[in-house]
């Protein structure tokens, strides 16, 4: 709702400034009463910024000049991604239940999204350079979170996540700087501003949230476990909008069916 439906890249950017502008203003408070004890983390956060920098820019750009039905079955592929990354960097368990869950998480969201198999989009990585460019936003997306959960030890999540969200927020300035469009963020909040605010709140505690959840649970495990919310979509449309979800039932199905699975963790 917040960006725009007809692929505008200064249009999207600029709604992804205040995406992470609000939503590291809206939790300075909270991160203003916990003391920093030391600032190690700050260099990392910093690189971490970078990687969800790119993120950003790769992934709407996929959107902006992609056919849809090629780049976005690539994001899906994110949880299979972490598995490996984690296993790699972080030593987190390689399990047989994690990649039976993720895989069916995978499925699940093609078919509740009525999208292509993203295994099928995998051979357009190379030779179709919109699904490179979500190849890459889903690869600096995991990265991130690699940082992110290494590094957490020694941070409180609040101000990790308001530091971050403000390093975002300043590398996607900097983007819009130097392609001369920063007026486009004020084009955009004038037009939006109590969707701007509210998606910058709802943003903020979420990531908040994930890394309170990163600090008890396996990467690997976390990040997957979000795909759950498709499901909760489902039912407040069915609640409030009266949507018809019949057809979406097996997809959910299978993404509960996959959350089962990698809860086990065996």
């Amino acid at each position: 709702m917040l960006g725009d439906r007809q692929g505008n890249i200064d249009y999207n950017l600029s709604a992804t400034f205040l995406f992470f502008i609000f939503g590291a203003i809206i939790l300075t408070p909270l991160a203003s009463f916990i003391p920093i004890k030391n600032f190690i983390f700050l260099l990392p956060c910093y690189g971490s910024s970078v990687l969800y920098t790119v993120y950003s820019y790769s992934f709407v750009t996929s959107l902006a000049t992609g056919e849809t039905s090629l780049v976005t079955p690539i994001y899906s592929l994110n949880g299979l991604i972490l598995i490996i990354f984690s296993f790699l960097f972080l030593s987190e368990p390689f399990t047989l239940t994690k990649i039976i869950g993720v895989i069916l998480m995978i499925v699940g969201v093609s078919l509740l999204k009525d999208i292509r198999n993203p295994f099928y989009s995998v051979r357009y990585i190379i030779a179709d350079i919109p699904s490179r460019m979500m190849f890459l936003a889903v690869t600096s997306q995991c990265l991130g979170r690699i940082i992110d959960k290494y590094y957490l030890p020694n941070v409180h999540p609040v101000t990790y996540s308001t530091i971050l969200y403000f390093f975002i927020a300043f590398n996607l300035l900097v983007i819009l700087l130097i392609r001369g469009k920063t007026k486009t963020i004020l084009k955009v909040f004038n037009k939006k501003p109590i969707l701007s605010i509210i998606s910058g709140l709802i943003n903020g505690f979420s990531y908040l949230f994930l890394l309170y959840a990163m600090q008890q649970i396996d990467l690997s495990l976390a990040e997957p476990l979000t795909n759950l919310s498709l499901v909760l979509t489902l039912l407040f449309s069915l609640l409030f909008f009266k949507e018809n979800v019949i057809e979406k039932i097996p997809g959910s199905i299978l993404i509960l069916l996959g959350g089962w699975f990698l809860y086990l963790n065996f």
